[in-house]
């Protein structure tokens, strides 16, 4: 019982260890879907500042493919929204509806869905200026 419980904190701690370790870059070589992967794995430990270099990194490397750049945008704007940044989240998910707007029928259709979802989660008496 003993090893077990000590198992146990061992893991606890690495855990805690590993999401308050700030990513600086990310390495070359990933593909976009495994970068995309590594920043939801870093928003759903809070370290949002890792969560965003990710699809900033993804968009600046893969961001020529419309269906990679709205991915990452519209995670991008998730990670903005979990953090109360409801100003960047919103254009963010103006973009990508813009950007159905013009090119809607080359892109999954799920994301436009999802941009309108999120969009209706941004309590509007928190927007500075609701802009579009």
């Amino acid at each position: 019982m003993k090893k077990l419980i000590t198992l146990a904190v061992l893991f606890v701690s690495s855990m805690i260890l590993f999401s308050c370790k700030t990513l600086k870059e990310v390495p070359e070589g990933k593909t976009s879907a495994q970068i995309i992967q590594m920043g939801q794995n870093y928003a759903a430990v809070s370290d949002y500042k890792s969560a965003e270099l990710c699809y900033n990194t993804v968009i600046d490397r893969y961001g020529s493919d419309a269906s990679i750049y709205v991915e990452a945008k519209y995670e991008l704007g998730r990670a903005y929204l979990s953090q109360h940044k409801y100003d960047k989240a919103y254009k963010v998910f103006n973009e990508i509806l813009e950007i159905y707007d013009n090119f809607g029928a080359a892109l999954p259709g799920s994301y436009k869905k999802l941009c309108n979802i999120s969009l209706s989660q941004i309590p509007e008496s928190k927007l500075k200026a609701k802009k579009k």
